[in-house]
């Protein structure tokens, strides 16, 4: 005799959580370190930064759903992430941008409107999917 999933009490709910938790680190990785880290590289401290992580919310919201997944937990873990990442990127003595002293404002309107972009795309689209 075979147990499946289904014959172990919770099996279900166990095997959820942990797609639900390997879609999380995923999102975080990719839609989040990466993406920000990239386009921070590429544009460093110009305002071409702003439009383009906006745009490439798009793209992260869109992929999140597809794959049905709701970001309100992981976009707690962006804010903080993000508050200590700009923390350390604005600092005059940062390695990365040795030339000239980062932008704040760019940074932060940036970075911050990526993740509420990505909050509000996410639900818009859940929503309109529901209805």
């Amino acid at each position: 005799m075979i147990l499946g999933i289904d014959d172990i009490t919770g099996g279900k709910q166990i095997v959820d959580f942990f797609v639900w938790f390997g879609l999380s680190f995923l999102f975080y990785l990719v839609g989040y370190v990466a993406a920000l880290n990239v386009i921070d590289d590429l544009t460093k401290s110009s305002w071409i930064k702003v439009p383009a992580m906006w745009m490439l919310a798009f793209v992260t919201s869109g992929l999140m759903s597809i794959l049905n997944y709701n970001p309100l937990i992981l976009f707690f873990i962006m804010l903080t992430a993000n508050y200590f990442r700009l923390k350390n990127l604005t600092l005059s003595q940062n390695q990365k941008y040795k030339t000239d002293t980062p932008s704040k404002a760019i940074f932060y309107m940036a970075s911050y409107g990526y993740i509420l972009l990505v909050l509000g795309i996410t639900h818009y689209i859940d929503f309109q999917n529901s209805l």
